[in-house]
C-alpha cells in the first residue's frame, strides 16, 4: 500500500534516504506488484545469529508477518513476508513498479506513531537498511547492520545513561533509556563516535563502560560487567546498615564473583553475611584498613576501607577472597591459585614448616626421618598459611598406623619416641584425608588403620609409670568459680592424668588449666570447641580462651598433661567413658542478677562502637563476681546498675562484647578497660580514651 509518511517519518527519511535520481534499467516485473528476497549482511558482527546452510538464508532473523519499507523521495511502499516464506517480501500495490530503476532506501518499518517495530530483527536491535541506486527486485536485497546492539537479560529494571544521543528505541533520539526486566532485551545504539554508558539498578550506579558503536557488534551487558542476578546466599552488613544481618546490602552475581556497588562508610567496618545470618559470615585476615585494589583472603576480622569514600566490593566465595575498589573502577583479576605445598608442623619444630615431598603416587606426600618424641603434637598444613591444616579425631597415634585426618582437625599426639616417615594422602573434597606414621624407611602400605586413642609410651619404659593417686600435682584449675585463685589438681592412677573433683561450675563462667609455677606460660583453654557438655572431652589449646560449660553442675575435671585433653565428668563418672566433643555446645542463657539503684555509666569511644558492639560491666569483690549488661541511655552513653552486695568503691571492668552473643563472659568479650574501682566521690561516668582499644585508659566524671 502506498502511503505518505508523517513528519516523524519525514525526518527519518531526510536523515537516511537516498537521493531521488531516476536510472533507466530494463527489468522483468510481475503482473501485480513486486517481490524480492531479503537477506542481511551480518559480516563478522552478528556471530550469534546462525546461518542456515541448508537454505543458505538467515532464517533465524525473520519470523514471518514482518514488514520492510521501500522509500523513494517522499513515497513509500510496504513489503511483507510470511511465516512460510520468511525471506520473501511482497508488495501487491501495482504502483510500486514506479520504483523500478530508482534510488531507494529499504528499512525496517514502524507503525504510524513510530513506536512499534514490525520485525524480529527490529525488535532485536532496530537499525538495518539497504541503499540501492537502481532498484531491481529480481536481484534481491542485502540489508546491512547499521548500528551496534546492546543485549541483556535481567530480573530487574535497568536504566542506561549515555554521553550522547544514541538510543532510538521508541523513535526519539535520547541519552537515557529505562529497560524492563525480562529476557532477551535488545537495543540499537547509533553514533559515529565512542560513547560512555552508565548502568543503574534501583537508582544505584553500577558500572560505566565506553563503547564504540562503529564496530557494529553486540555488547552483552552481562559480559560488560552489569550484574543482573542477586545472590540468594550472600550480602553485606556493616556500620552503614547498623550491622543488621537480616537486611544486608545485596550482592549481584558477575561470573564467579559477587559485587555490591557504590557503598560508603566502609571504613567503619563490614562483613559478608551468609543466609542473612552472622553464622558463617566472612571478614578479613587484616586487622587494619585494607588496601584498595588488591585481592585479599577473608578471615574473622571486620573489613575496613581506608576512608568513607564510595567503593565497589567484590567477593569470590569459592576462593575465600575479596577486593574493594574505588566506585566505578575496574576490578583486578583474581590471582592464580597456587598448588598447595604441604608441610609437617608440630612441637618438634616449634610449629614451623618441615616441607613434605611429593611421591610417585598422586596426592601422596612424605616427610622422612622425622625424630618425634612421646607426646609430641603434629599436624599437616599448607606451608603458606594455617588456614588449611589437617589433624585428627583420635590421639596417641602409634607406629605403623594410619588415621583419618580431618580439615582443621585437632593436633595429633605421637604415642612413642622414634624416627618416623610421616605420609599424608590428600583427598580433595572428601570427608577426610589420611596420615601415616611409619618407622623410618618402612612400608606405608603395610600400615593399618587406628580408630581409637592409642597408648602413650613415655620415654624410659614401655608402660606408664605407676603413681600414687591423690597427691598434689603441678597443675591447677582456675576460674570464676574460685575467684581466679588456683585450685591444685591431684594425681590419679594414670601418670599423665590429673583431676579436681566436685567442682561447682556455672555454665557461663570461664575457667582454665595452668601450671602455677610458670605463671601464665603454661595455660590451656578452649581450642576450636567450647561450651563443653557433661561427660565429654575436648582438646585444649595453649593460650586458648576461657572454657565454659553448657550447663551448671558439680563436676570432676580431668586433664591429660600429654594430650592436653580436658574431661568434664559428672561427679563419680569414669573419664575413660567420655565422648569426644568436636563442635561447640549450646551457649547457655544467662539471667541478669538482682541490682540496686546505684548506677555507673560508660561512654565508649568511636573504636568501641564499631561493628554494633554491645557492652557489659564485670564486678567483683571478696564475695565473688558478677556480670551486668549495659543499656543505652542516649548521648552515646550506657548504664549499668550495681548488683546486690556491691557499693561504690567496688572493682569493675567495662567490656565491649560480641553482639552476636547474649551471654556475658570472657569468651564473648572483644575489648576491656583495665581493672577499675567505682569512685566514691560522685563521679559515676567512665569515658574511654579516644583512639584506644584494650586497657587504653579513660577518665571518671559526674553524669
Amino acid at each position: 500500500m502506498k502511503r505518505f509518511w508523517n513528519l516523524m517519518l519525514a525526518a527519518l527519511v531526510i536523515f537516511g534516504a537516498a537521493a531521488c535520481n531516476d536510472v533507466d534499467v530494463e527489468v522483468v516485473t510481475p503482473e501485480a506488484g513486486l517481490s524480492f528476497e531479503a537477506t542481511i549482511d551480518l559480516g563478522e558482527t552478528r556471530t550469534d545469529v546462525v546461518f542456515n546452510e541448508e537454505t543458505e538464508k538467515w532464517d533465524t532473523v525473520w519470523s514471518g508477518n514482518e514488514t520492510l519499507t521501500v522509500i523513494s523521495c517522499w513515497d513509500a511502499y510496504d513489503f511483507k513476508n510470511s511465516a512460510e516464506n520468511k525471506n520473501h517480501f511482497v508488495c501487491t500495490d501495482d504502483g510500486v513498479k514506479d520504483f523500478i530503476g530508482k534510488s531507494v532506501t529499504i528499512k525496517l518499518t514502524h507503525d504510524a506513531d513510530y513506536n512499534t517495530l514490525h520485525s524480529k530483527m527490529g525488535k532485536a536491535g532496530g537499525h538495518i537498511e539497504a541503499t540501492v541506486e537502481s532498484f531491481d527486485p529480481a536481484e534481491g536485497i542485502s540489508l546491512q547492520v547499521k548500528s551496534a546492539f546492546l543485549r541483556y537479560s535481567s530480573e530487574y529494571e535497568v536504566t542506561l545513561d549515555a554521553s550522547a544521543q544514541i538510543f532510538d528505541y521508541d523513535g526519539q533520539p535520547r541519552t537515557t533509556i529505562t529497560l524492563p526486566a525480562g529476557e532477551d532485551v535488545w537495543v540499537a545504539i547509533h553514533t559515529a563516535s565512542n560513547v560512555t554508558l552508565s548502568y543503574h539498578i534501583g537508582g544505584t550506579l553500577c558500572k560505566e563502560k565506553t563503547l564504540n558503536p562503529e564496530e557494529k557488534k553486540i555488547y552483552n551487558l552481562g559480559e560488560l560487567g552489569l550484574p543482573y542476578v542477586v545472590s540468594a546466599k550472600w550480602g553485606i552488613a556493616g556500620a552503614f546498615n547498623g550491622w543488621t544481618a537480616g537486611t544486608p546490602e545485596p550482592m549481584y552475581e558477575v561470573g564467579d564473583m559477587l559485587v555490591a556497588y557504590n557503598l560508603t562508610k566502609l571504613n567503619e567496618g563490614f562483613k559478608f553475611v551468609q543466609d542473612k545470618d552472622w553464622d558463617g559470615a566472612k571478614g578479613s585476615k587484616e586487622t587494619g584498613a585494607v588496601v584498595s585494589g588488591e585481592w585479599l583472603y577473608s578471615g574473622d576480622n571486620d573489613i575496613k576501607a581506608a576512608d568513607a569514600a564510595a567503593y565497589d566490593v567484590y567477593f569470590a566465595p569459592a576462593r575465600s577472597m575479596y577486593c574493594i575498589v574505588a566506585a566505578g573502577s575496574a576490578v583486578p583479576e583474581i590471582p592464580e591459585v597456587q598448588p598447595i605445598t604441604w608441610s609437617l608442623a608440630g612441637s618438634f619444630n616449634n610449629w614451623g614448616d618441615t616441607l613434605m615431598t611429593a611421591t610417585e603416587t598422586a596426592n601422596l606426600f612424605v616427610a622422612k626421618g622425622v625424630d618425634l618424641k612421646s607426646g609430641d603434637e603434629i599436624k599437616v598444613k599448607d606451608s603458606k598459611t594455617w588456614d588449611t591444616s589437617y589433624g585428627g579425631g583420635i590421639t596417641n597415634l602409634e607406629a605403623n598406623k594410619w588415621m583419618k585426618a580431618y580439615f582443621n582437625g585437632a593436633n595429633i599426639v605421637v604415642a612413642k619416641s622414634d624416627s618416623y616417615d610421616v605420609y599424608f594422602e590428600y583427598a580433595e573434597g572428601a570427608e577426610y584425608s589420611k596420615l601415616y606414621l611409619v618407622d623410618a624407611e618402612g612400608n606405608y602400605t603395610a600400615a593399618t588403620e587406628q580408630t581409637a586413642n592409642g597408648t602413650l609410651v613415655p620415654d624410659g619404659g614401655e608402660e606408664p609409670e605407676e603413681v600414687t593417686p591423690g597427691e598434689k600435682s603441678e597443675w591447677a584449675l582456675v576460674g570464676a568459680f574460685s575467684g581466679w585463685a588456683d585450685k591444685t589438681m591431684l594425681t590419679t592412677t594414670v601418670a599423665d592424668v590429673v583431676v579436681l573433683e566436685n567442682v561447682a561450675l556455672k555454665a557461663a563462667e570461664g575457667f582454665l588449666v595452668r601450671k602455677p609455677s610458670t605463671e601464665w606460660a603454661d595455660k590451656y583453654g578452649a581450642g576450636e570447641v567450647n561450651y563443653i557438655k557433661a561427660n565429654h572431652y575436648i582438646t585444649t589449646a595453649k593460650e586458648g580462651a576461657d572454657m565454659c560449660l553448657e550447663a551448671d553442675g558439680t563436676y570432676d575435671i580431668y586433664f591429660n598433661i600429654s594430650t592436653k585433653a580436658l574431661y568434664v565428668m559428672e561427679s563419680g563418672e569414669d573419664y575413660a567413658e567420655a565422648t569426644e566433643q568436636t563442635i561447640n555446645g549450646e551457649e547457655p542463657k544467662q539471667e541478669e542478677p538482682e541490682v540496686t539503684e546505684k548506677v555507673v555509666y560508660l561512654k565508649p569511644n568511636a573504636n568501641w562502637k564499631e561493628s554494633g558492639a554491645r557492652f557489659a560491666a564485670y564486678f567483683w569483690n571478696d564475695g565473688g563476681n558478677v556480670w551486668v549488661s549495659m543499656t543505652a541511655v542516649g548521648d552515646g552513653t550506657y548504664e549499668a546498675h550495681l548488683p546486690e552486695g556491691y557499693d561504690y568503691g567496688c572493682n569493675i571492668i567495662f567490656c565491649r562484647m560480641n553482639p552476636s552473643t547474649t551471654a556475658n563472659n570472657w569468651n564473648n568479650k572483644w575489648n576491656q578497660t583495665a581493672d577499675l574501682k567505682t569512685p566514691t566521690d560522685g563521679k559515676n561516668l567512665y569515658t574511654v580514651q579516644a583512639n584506644t582499644w584494650d586497657k587504653g585508659g579513660g577518665t571518671w566524671s559526674v553524669k
